[in-house]
């Protein structure tokens, strides 16, 4: 046997780069099976190899990549195979009462054991082979005089989990993910048709830092060029092709009208039902089986999706990409699809996607910081989603801005092996490269020093929503504490100790103004309606770009707008007893009457979100003193926040109980009256609507890890759990929201975070510029 010796590589000359030409059947069927056997081949993406496409078509310019599940919605397709959709659906009562000899063979039954089909060694569906005699294609010439390639989108894996391929006759060690993608990829028919493959591990020098950071800096050009951008997401495991298979139905159901009453179905009947009492108790009966759902988490959750140069590859790539999974396939567009109904149903399809897999009980600890709660929580498709909001924007100046900050988020969010990969994995993006940020790969740098010259050149093109991302602290707060769930004592944490700090915020001693990408993120979630957060004032004058001098100060045109006075505790345990602080004058609510002022908090708690019509529903004093059972059954609920802050006065005339508790502009009732509307036999059992839960899990996320404050002049916002009485709320041109500032030293700031406020009018920027209450001047940022 051959011993595993090193690659040699030939150095790349005049822009030149490396493909992969695996070996199939096709070449020698032995091929078919065994070992991987591949040849490494240098090429041109210069125009002057190009086929002229324009007179004549070449190979692929169909763009399709024969699936093995991709029946369209009229079940016509000339390059898939007839899909059966039975196995996603439970039985019928009369399937199950069949005699068990004509019972029919569904995969997965999860029924009694005597009654189970165990899944198949390998999956039911395979790639379409390549037969040369049907190639309609067998004539046209390549797209390259030397031919075409795809590029290959996958993770590494564990690097100490390796298998043997042979790469120009020599054994290489490999990782098991690249060896597993390798060999379903020479299945193929566009690979058998002699397609090759551009994969990193392979065609780049791992060794030699100069060729790497040369080569990581042409990825942009690499997975664009690229005739397709090919998704591993890794071998069949945990009945893989059973998620295929759904996601690829939601998607053709989402075209024909609403996919959710296809999957589960609403159930509501009488438990009571008198005169004076009424218990309607409703819930949602599935139909899909429960072994799907957690064939779909199972998928979701592998690591592919955490993957930080996925951003960039997948944004590159069309909507038709393949994306494989074992020996199934489907384009990702049907799986962006199937994620959209997701999220469109995170309360409900969701929620059981997550139980199916880890447990009811795993809902309430996706707000832990004790351990990483991405596989049971709303990340599981909001983070895809997010990825292919980016691939469908269009890179204009409006949607630029956008685009930046989510790819950033992206990247924050993901996880990398080289922490500057964070900020050299999305260079090649559309919504960075239209920007004069122009950095080349070094890893001769530090990652600090990589990190500091990237925001340096981001902020100085005049794009400040780098800021936003500022990883501020979080106070301490005590983890341990006796408190009831609902409806007995005590409703607030007593005994509280274990007191310890959740977040340090950046510990490099990096100016404020840098994005550190190394440290941990600030835990609470960002603001998903970003646009309405800041009035649109076109009226002012050109202002020139930001400065950066000394790599430590950043000098910007903005607005200081308000000081904050009032602050609520950014949590049901905060450590601090100063919390809830309230201010010593507090001024009136400039929203005007209380039913006024009401819906401006509860429009502020849900975000404005348009999904939410009627926000004045989150006001019902029962969510606040008691909650709705499955949803807030955490520290993190709506009735946390009150009983720790409902003593916080944010105005003249109320307090946060006052407001809550309070109908609008009605007096508040004397003791008798109710006492009288207590003892009176009108229902007090509350029926909670999906408007209520919807509005509640809403108010948790912009709730979460934050302050609510009020300004000098009483307008409502929200804070990072960092803010202080005496900062500043600001408004710096280039950034989409406002943002918490500390006053320094000699007249500086650092930032703290971005803020949310709600803003009466939307125009009390523009009228203090005109009446010159505030100016447009330099901040200076350290």
């Amino acid at each position: 046997m051959a011993q595993e010796q090193k690659l040699h590589y030939e150095p790349l000359l005049n822009n030149d780069i490396r493909v992969v030409q695996l070996l199939t059947q096709v070449d020698d069927p032995v091929h078919a099976n065994g070992p991987v056997h591949c040849k490494i081949v240098h090429v041109s993406l210069e125009d002057s190899q190009r086929v002229d496409s324009s007179k004549t078509a070449v190979k692929g310019s169909d763009g399709v990549w024969p699936v093995t599940v991709a029946n369209t919605v009229d079940d016509e397709s000339p390059t898939s195979q007839s899909v059966n959709y039975d196995a996603l659906f439970e039985l019928t009562l009369a399937e199950r009462i069949t005699p068990f000899g004509r019972l029919p063979e569904t995969p997965y039954f999860e029924g009694p054991k005597f009654l189970q089909s165990k899944p198949k060694a390998n999956s039911q569906h395979r790639a379409p082979a390549w037969d040369p005699s049907k190639d309609p294609e067998a004539n046209l010439p390549w797209r390259y005089t030397w031919g075409d390639f795809v590029a290959l989108s996958y993770v590494w894996g564990d690097q100490s989990i390796r298998k043997d391929i042979f790469v120009n006759g020599v054994r290489v060690s490999v990782t098991a993910s690249l060896e597993s993608a390798l060999r379903e990829l020479r299945n193929h028919a566009r690979i058998q048709q002699g397609f090759y493959v551009w994969v990193d591990a392979l065609c780049i020098n791992q060794d030699d830092l100069d060729e790497r950071g040369v080569q990581v800096g042409r990825m942009k050009e690499i997975y664009h060029t690229a005739w397709h951008v090919v998704i591993w997401l890794g071998p069949e495991a945990d009945h893989s092709d059973l998620a295929m298979l759904a996601l690829r139905y939601m998607s053709v159901e989402s075209e024909r009208g609403d996919v959710a009453e296809k999957l589960y179905k609403r159930v509501e009947f009488y438990v009571v039902r008198l005169p004076f009492m009424q218990w309607k108790h409703e819930h949602k009966s599935l139909i899909i089986r429960k072994g799907v759902l957690k064939a779909i988490h199972h998928l979701l959750s592998r690591p592919y999706w955490r993957r930080l140069w996925i951003i960039q590859e997948v944004v590159l790539g069309s909507r038709n990409s393949p994306v494989l999974c074992g020996g199934s396939s489907i384009v990702i567009r049907d799986l962006f699809k199937s994620l959209q109904v997701m999220k469109g149903h995170g309360d409900a399809l969701g929620q059981y996607i997550i139980m199916a897999a880890r447990g009811s009980s795993s809902l309430n600890l996706k707000w832990s910081l004790m351990k990483d709660t991405y596989e049971i929580s709303e990340k599981l498709w909001e983070r895809p989603v997010a990825i292919a909001i980016l691939q469908a924007l269009d890179t204009n100046l409006v949607t630029t801005n956008r685009g930046l900050y989510d790819a950033l988020l992206l990247s924050r969010e993901a996880k990398a092996t080289d922490e500057r990969d964070r900020v050299y994995g999305i260079l090649g993006l559309p919504h960075l490269a239209r920007l004069p940020v122009k950095i080349h790969p070094d890893y001769n740098l530090t990652a600090p020093q990589t990190f500091t010259l990237f925001s340096a050149r981001l902020l100085s093109s005049g794009n400040l929503n780098g800021l936003r991302l500022v990883n501020s602290p979080v106070p301490p707060i005590g983890t341990r504490y006796l408190k009831s769930s609902h409806f007995s004592r005590p409703r607030k944490p007593r005994l509280v100790h274990c007191h310890r700090t959740i977040h340090r915020g950046c510990e490099h001693g990096l100016p404020s103004w840098v994005i550190c990408w190394s440290c941990p993120r600030n835990p609470a979630q960002p603001f998903e309606n970003k646009s309405s957060t800041l009035p649109d004032f076109t009226s002012l004058p050109p202002t020139p770009a930001p400065l950066i001098t000394d790599d430590r100060f950043l000098t910007a045109k903005g607005i200081l707008f308000e000081e904050i006075t009032s602050l609520s505790a950014c949590h049901a345990t905060e450590s601090s007893p100063q919390y809830p602080q309230s201010s010593t004058t507090p001024p009136p609510s400039p929203y005007g009457t209380r039913a006024q002022t009401r819906l401006a908090l509860a429009s502020l708690l849900t975000g404005n979100d348009p999904t939410i019509p009627s926000p004045s529903v989150l006001l019902h004093p029962r969510i606040w003193e008691t909650g709705i059972i499955g949803i807030d059954g955490n520290i993190f609920g709506v009735k946390d926040f009150f009983y720790r802050n409902r003593s916080l006065r944010l105005w003249t005339a109320c307090t946060l109980s006052d407001l809550i508790r309070g109908s609008d502009d009605a007096p508040q009732p004397r003791t008798l009256e109710r006492v009288r509307a207590s003892a009176s036999t009108a229902p007090r059992l509350v029926h909670f609507t999906p408007a209520h839960r919807d509005a509640l899990t809403k108010a948790m996320r912009m709730l979460a890890w934050r302050r609510l404050v009020t300004t000098r002049s009483g307008y409502l916002a929200l804070a990072p759990a960092a803010t202080r009485a005496g900062d500043l709320v600001a408004v710096l041109l280039g950034c989409d929201a406002p943002l918490v500032l500390r006053p320094e030293f000699e007249g500086r700031y650092s930032v703290v975070g971005e803020a949310y406020v709600q803003w009466a009018t939307g125009g009390e920027l523009q009228q203090r510029l005109e009446k010159d209450v505030c100016v447009l001047e330099d901040i200076c940022i350290c």
